[in-house]
């Protein structure tokens, strides 16, 4: 079934993008946060064992970890091994987000996943 719309007026695009600016450019602020790589979060577990092993991360290693798992995003990987110092991290790069982390051990096994970057 098809129904008629009547006595509606037309809005231009000028009309439409006079109404944006006052409450500011929303296209240009979506636009600079897309553009910006995703921040690197940690997931409740994670934190909660580096909390457990007193391991305090610094935004400095936050932002190096960031980087290592943009690099692994960029070459198809999904879950990546990230061997920091003493710690390996697990960390999905479809959501930016750090699952587990422990301090490394000889013998340790990892599985489920697809890649593994040592950072620096």
């Amino acid at each position: 079934m098809v129904s008629r719309i009547e006595n509606q007026s037309a809005v231009t695009s000028g009309q439409v993008a006079g109404a944006r600016s006052p409450a500011g450019k929303f296209q240009a602020v979506l636009a600079e946060k897309l553009a910006q790589p995703a921040g690197l979060r940690l997931s409740a577990h994670a934190e909660r064992r580096l909390r457990e092993r007193n391991i305090n991360l610094t935004p400095d290693d936050l932002v190096r970890l960031g980087r290592a798992v943009e690099a692994a995003a960029a070459k198809g990987t999904r879950d990546v091994l990230l061997l920091y110092g003493d710690l390996s991290l697990i960390a999905s790069t479809t959501n930016r987000t750090v699952v587990t982390a422990v301090t490394r051990e000889e013998g340790q096994v990892f599985t489920n996943i697809d890649g593994a970057v040592i950072v620096r």
